[in-house]
């Protein structure tokens, strides 16, 4: 019968599955494209990876919405100024 070798210590998981830097992914760096680094790690449970997900979403419809609002406003002294983009 062979002889298993007796499972070490956890490996501890890697620095971007540890939830400071899962955190840091999702609100500072990546936004939503860090999304599967908080499924895939196993330091959240899953209602709160549902409830941080719900939190970028609405994190990045909050940011496309501000931005959107800054065009607009700069679009309108653009018009005041009666300077035309080249776009």
């Amino acid at each position: 019968m062979p002889v298993m070798p007796s499972p070490g210590p956890p490996t501890p998981p890697k620095w971007y599955y540890r939830p400071v830097w899962v955190l840091v992914l999702l609100f500072l760096v990546l936004g939503p494209f860090g999304l599967p680094y908080l499924w895939r790690s196993p330091s959240f449970s899953r209602p709160l990876k549902v409830v941080l997900t719900v939190l970028v979403v609405a994190y990045l419809a909050v940011l496309v919405d501000e931005a959107i609002r800054v065009l607009r406003a700069v679009k309108s002294e653009m018009d005041v100024l009666g300077t035309v983009p080249d776009f």
